[in-house]
């Protein structure tokens, strides 16, 4: 009986801080590095995470991307994330975006000492050798994008979301999102434009009997592209939105960036975020022929799973 209750316990720890977790971190390292304002983002080979419609409106037919996040302190240390990401726009009205993500936590210990392992009333762990594998998460995402007219685009994301936790038990779910985005041109300057978007996210059901809920979101957001000058231009963005479950994940979302771009070759990127947890964030983005470099860096308080936590990605345009 003390395993089973052990067992169940440490399930649902894992299953609560982790499983959820990893599916909420942002894998764009370069909306990262603006406070992680997704939602009216321009396009980019994430986009699938930030906001699908978003390539409808983007001057590049394909882009491609991968990015690392490794966790070197915090809570999650010895964890990473991996993503590879991208999309095909064909012709003016359609996209196809996919994108892969593997987020996995340090390896359960032998010895006994993490919590995270059941033991006997003499210290022992309880589970034999062959049975303690790496917590892990995966998730798949497709998405469809339509231009219904010439400002306004709509996307369909479907998700499945896989999570281990290192001691036999698995969990699995499917989600959904639909967005929509719109830009339009302002005529105060040549070249700026307003972005609009709009996003919910995390609609759907859990596959296993387990429960196995993502946090249901929903944002609507704006950002300015204002060049100045020949080689000068600023984006800006603000998200707001509300995180409606489960129910100890409740929270108010607030989210704001700013990306300089110089020749449109260097970007220097900062951010603020309000959420759950309150962080700051600040990058760089490098642009040269079709080859792109993004580096982003997680700065927030002692109690932020994600804090000191930095992702490179690298990724082709066409």
């Amino acid at each position: 009986m003390k395993k089973i209750i052990l067992t169940l316990v440490i399930s649902i720890v894992a299953l609560g801080v982790s499983a959820q977790d990893f599916a909420t971190i942002n894998p764009d390292a370069r909306t990262a590095a603006m406070g992680d304002a997704t939602v009216a983002a321009t396009a980019d080979a994430y986009s699938i995470y930030n906001n699908a419609a978003a390539p409808l409106f983007g001057y590049q037919s394909v882009q491609i991307g991968y990015t690392y996040a490794p966790w070197v302190q915090s809570l999650y240390k010895g964890s990473d994330l991996m993503t590879v990401a991208g999309y095909l726009k064909l012709g003016q009205r359609h996209s196809f975006s996919i994108g892969g993500r593997m987020f996995r936590e340090p390896k359960l210990s032998m010895d006994g000492d993490s919590s995270f392992v059941p033991t006997d009333e003499n210290g022992n762990p309880n589970y034999k050798v062959g049975e303690f594998t790496r917590p892990n998460g995966k998730s798949l995402e497709v998405a469809y994008g339509l231009k219904v007219c010439e400002e306004v685009a709509l996307a369909l994301t479907a998700r499945y979301l896989h999570y281990a936790n290192g001691l036999g038990d698995k969990y699995a779910a499917m989600n959904f999102d639909l967005a929509l985005y719109s830009q339009l041109p302002l005529s105060f300057r040549e070249g700026a434009m307003l972005n609009l978007g709009a996003q919910v996210s995390n609609a759907g059901f859990s596959i296993t009997k387990s429960g196995f809920t993502q946090p249901l979101t929903a944002k609507v957001g704006a950002s300015l592209l204002t060049p100045f000058g020949d080689a000068h231009s600023l984006l800006a963005e603000v998200d707001l939105g509300y995180r409606f479950a489960p129910v100890g994940m409740k929270s108010l979302i607030a989210n704001v960036g700013v990306e300089y771009s110089l020749m449109q070759l260097l970007k220097f990127r900062a951010g603020y975020a309000h959420n759950i947890y309150d962080y700051a964030t600040v990058g760089l983005g490098l642009r040269f022929m079709h080859v792109q470099v993004d580096a982003s860096y997680w700065a927030s308080g002692k109690m932020c799973p994600w804090r000191n936590t930095f992702r490179v990605g690298v990724g082709l345009e066409f």
